[in-house]
């Protein structure tokens, strides 16, 4: 299953733009407000003054939002407007991706492209691509991809060290795609040299699951309510419901291929091995000793000591403890095509 090329039959749509993100600049909404109307445009400054914005959206029967910050930002609409179902009997909106963001996952699945090029074209109802998609929901919070172990910990180490060195001449050098890779070969690939992988048990709590052969077909005997998927050391356990993680970052080459099931990936890897696989990863051909996929509804997954945890590229803190599962509601997304 992949986003399918579109034309837009309902032109009636909003643009929310994160004044909070980087690259959301005072002459960037002024462009898009010429281009689509500036009573379209809502620029945003809190999570309740994008909520505000989503409700104007949603009463002006506006079928599509486009969304403009990041992930984290269209992350942050597609949660909003899921608290928004039960408040309105109209349709919700589809929620449009542009590429304003650093890691850009859902942008490059999507394929967009310059913010303002893809709302011109929208709006003149050129082809797009569109998708309906079941989000992963952990902890009531919807995200197309999560995990915890190793990349969990590069992503707070980049954080963190995004943090240290705003301000200074190496702030650009911490930040995006370098910031990522010196985050994690050089602090996080270092502290985990002195760590044995952390055991996990993996527990089935929907229906059948599967573990997928490397075409990404099921294979084996189906694994029913109640039954372990895995059990053992792991480096690494993450789902999803979309194939990318930022920069095009193919680690989850099977997410959507069943609409019923997410992708849950188990990684048992040594911190040298991870850099090693690096590129087949990125382009998600990853296979072998130590690589565990499976078709799953929803899971529970308990760790032997805490592990740090992300959510669509956002660090949540460490758990013990997670459960994803699918979304009870798809969502639909709107790209280029």
């Amino acid at each position: 299953m992949q986003p399918q090329p579109h034309h837009p039959t309902d032109c009636r749509f909003g643009v929310i733009l994160n004044a909070n993100a980087g690259r959301v600049t005072r002459a960037l909404a002024r462009r898009v407000r010429r281009t689509v109307g500036a009573d379209r445009v809502f620029v945003t400054t809190s999570h309740e003054h994008a909520t505000e914005a989503l409700q104007t959206c949603i009463a002006r029967g506006y079928k599509t939002v486009f969304a403009g910050g990041g992930d984290g930002t269209i992350v942050d609409t597609i949660n909003s407007l899921e608290k928004l179902r039960a408040d309105t009997t109209e349709a919700l909106p589809a929620v449009g991706v542009l590429r304003l963001g650093t890691g850009n996952a859902l942008a490059h699945w999507l394929g967009a492209g310059w913010p303002v090029r893809d709302l011109r074209r929208f709006h003149s109802g050129a082809l797009h691509s569109r998708m309906q998609i079941r989000m992963v929901e952990s902890e009531g919070t919807l995200f197309p991809f999560g995990g915890l172990g190793h990349d969990g910990a590069v992503l707070n180490d980049y954080y963190e060290l995004k943090k240290k060195y705003e301000g200074t001449p190496l702030a650009g050098l911490m930040s995006g795609l370098t910031g990522y890779f010196i985050a994690g070969l050089g602090v996080t690939v270092p502290r985990f040299l002195r760590r044995d992988n952390t055991d996990i048990r993996v527990v089935n709590l929907g229906g059948e699951a599967w573990r997928i052969g490397p075409g990404g077909d099921r294979i084996g005997a189906p694994v029913g309510y109640g039954e372990t998927l895995y059990e053992g050391p792991a480096s690494t356990v993450g789902a999803a419901t979309t194939p990318l993680l930022g920069y095009g970052f193919r680690f989850f080459p099977f997410a959507a291929r069943l609409p019923d099931r997410l992708h849950l990936r188990v990684l048992d890897f040594s911190p040298l091995r991870c850099v090693k696989e690096i590129p087949a990863a990125w382009n998600g051909t990853m296979q072998g000793e130590g690589v565990h996929d499976f078709y799953a509804e929803r899971v529970r997954v308990q760790f032997a000591q805490s592990m740090p945890y992300q959510m669509g590229g956002d660090p949540k803190g460490y758990r013990d403890e997670v459960s994803f599962g699918l979304s009870e509601h798809p969502v639909t997304l709107v790209g280029q095509a």
